[in-house]
Order: C-alpha cells, then sequence, then structure tokens
C-alpha cells in the first residue's frame, strides 16, 4: 500500500492468481487494523505525497478515505484495474527479488543504482 496508490501483484508473473490475494489484505485484513496505524510506504510517486516535513506517512483510515485503490467496490472492477494498469517493471527487479530474498548481497552503491528510477512498483 502506497499513499496514492497500491502494490502490484504480477511481480512474479502471478498477477491473474494474486490479484485476489491483494484485493483480500486490502479490502479486509487492513480493515480490521486501527484507521489511526500510521503505514510507512517503501516508495512514493511524486512529492505530492510528502508531508509538510519531508516524510512520507499517512494514517491508515486516511488512505482509505483518498487513495483510489482502496475504493474500488466491486471484486471485478479491482481486478480489472489492476491487471490492466502495469506498469513496465523496475528495471533492477531481478537483482531487487533477489536482494530481498537473501540470494544476493549487492555492495553499497549497486545497491543505490537499485533504487534509482521511478516508482514501478504501484497500480494507479
Amino acid at each position: 500500500m502506497f499513499i496514492d496508490s497500491i502494490g502490484r501483484p504480477d511481480l512474479a508473473g502471478e498477477a491473474e492468481d494474486w490479484v485476489k490475494d491483494l484485493r483480500e489484505t486490502l479490502y479486509h485484513r487492513y480493515k480490521e487494523l486501527s484507521t489511526e496505524l500510521i503505514v510507512l510506504p517503501a516508495h512514493f510517486m511524486g512529492i505530492k505525497e510528502m508531508n509538510a516535513d519531508g516524510s512520507i506517512s499517512k494514517e491508515l483510515g486516511v488512505l482509505y478515505e483518498q487513495n483510489h485503490g482502496l475504493n474500488i467496490q466491486s471484486s471485478e472492477e479491482f481486478i480489472k484495474t489492476v491487471t490492466e494498469n502495469l506498469p513496465p517493471q523496475p528495471n533492477s527487479y531481478e537483482e531487487i527479488r533477489k536482494t530481498n530474498m537473501g540470494n544476493m548481497n549487492p555492495e553499497d552503491e549497486q545497491q543505490r543504482e537499485m533504487e534509482i528510477g521511478p516508482n514501478r512498483c504501484a497500480i494507479r
């Protein structure tokens, strides 16, 4: 979950299978959490998502009011929106995935290179 978007379920090539799990998580599991919970996303898409102090965070309740991806009422519309609006995968996706799984331990400079570029982990 991001400030102005939601995560994408396709990075392992499983969009059709995982989109239902994504909806279950966003529309049911997270709804059980406190609306005052502070969400600190790993990525952001633009400056408008920053708070006045430069941080990137919002209360979960605010996200449920403002984030389009959390307000698609129909399950069918959600699935269609998610699967038909996938941006290109991140340039360093394979390296990032291997690093996250502990199968690769890149040097600091290589880690910085993997993080450079647009947020392609989100769907708007």
